[in-house]
């Protein structure tokens, strides 16, 4: 990996672009705020602005650079050296390394080993780091915000900034006992971050920054050469069918929500509260509804069933089990 005096080196006339993909509230902006804030030169970050909700997929861009010039882009990224991905249900959802540069490195808070990981995103060229942020997250912060971690994972592959530098951005951003949790939490993410450099990728090329025609967008998906009025997502119904109700808000949440027939008594409430009509009913011989489940791929987990349940008949399980760390014994290279 590459050392903090040839990365200096490297930033007199180059840029190192970073890209966060997380979901909404997950504070992926907030850790693009830190990098620039952490960082010893010059630094430029972003959003993309869309049509953003808690749980919804977001993505944040920075720039570095000792070259004040060459931080003058406000454009998103497309080429990016290092993708740091907060939640591992983007992978199935978000084309989380398009552009990554060859030799480039993906970071994600994720339980899978790192030679699965290449396999899901389909890339043998790139380098790979796993941090198991949620378990450090709910463990040093009690809750699943995990931008911070991620940067400390960040640092252990890559050293764009000092860990006291680092620190003091956090410091300064949030206060007393926050701040504390924070920097004990990348601390501990530096020291539990599994790292896979892929043997035979290419030495990263710190000069590319240029935008990759169309890698943003699919030529041939629907809804790509006619674009409807309305603001419908898709208009070819002899393609996909149309309406919300074909998008995967289930994967929004961060808890598998648990239906216990056993104990239900049907008194509907949780069919009432729910704001995604994610609750499962269905009508009865007896001519009165019952309740039959939870849609799990609509349910974004706002947990507003099991705090109405009167008798306890819905709990939750988080999503991400425990890490089972890092490469298979067969295989080389990680570390």
């Amino acid at each position: 990996m590459i050392t903090p005096e040839q990365l200096k080196e490297v930033l007199e006339q180059s840029v190192i672009n970073l890209r966060f993909h997380a979901r909404g509230g997950q504070g992926g902006v907030t850790a693009s705020n830190l990098c620039v804030e952490a960082f010893y030169g010059y630094g430029v970050c972003q959003p993309k602005f869309g049509a953003e909700r808690m749980g919804s997929p977001t993505e944040s861009y920075v720039r570095l650079s000792a070259n004040v010039d060459l931080v003058r882009n406000n454009e998103q990224v497309y080429a990016p050296h290092i993708v740091a991905v907060l939640d591992p249900s983007l992978l199935g959802e978000i084309d989380v390394v398009a552009g990554l540069a060859p030799g480039g490195w993906l970071i994600v808070n994720t339980v899978l080993d790192q030679i699965s990981l290449q396999t899901v995103v389909n890339r043998k060229d790139i380098n790979i780091a796993t941090i198991d942020a949620l378990n450090i997250a709910m463990d040093v912060l009690g809750r699943n915000i995990t931008n911070t971690i991620i940067l400390g994972a960040i640092l252990r592959v890559i050293p764009i900034f000092s860990m006291d530098a680092l620190a003091n951005a956090i410091m300064s951003r949030f206060k007393g006992s926050i701040a504390a949790k924070n920097v004990e939490a990348i601390k501990r993410a530096h020291e539990e971050t599994c790292i896979f450099e892929t043997g035979g990728a290419p030495e990263l090329d710190f000069s590319v920054d240029t935008k990759v025609p169309w890698q943003q967008v699919s030529l041939g998906l629907p809804g790509y050469k006619e674009l409807d009025d309305a603001g419908v997502w898709y208009c070819d119904e002899d393609v996909i069918e149309i309406g919300s109700n074909q998008v995967n808000t289930g994967s929004w949440g961060e808890w598998d929500i648990l239906w216990d027939e056993e104990i239900c008594t049907d008194c509907a409430q949780c069919w009432y509260i729910c704001p995604d009509f994610a609750i499962i009913r269905e009508k009865g011989e007896d001519g009165l509804w019952h309740m039959k489940g939870i849609d799990q791929y609509h349910c974004k987990s706002c947990q507003n069933c099991l705090e109405i349940c009167p008798v306890d008949a819905i709990s939750k399980r988080l999503k991400q089990g425990p890490a089972a760390c890092a490469v298979p014994e067969d295989q080389e290279g990680g570390n």
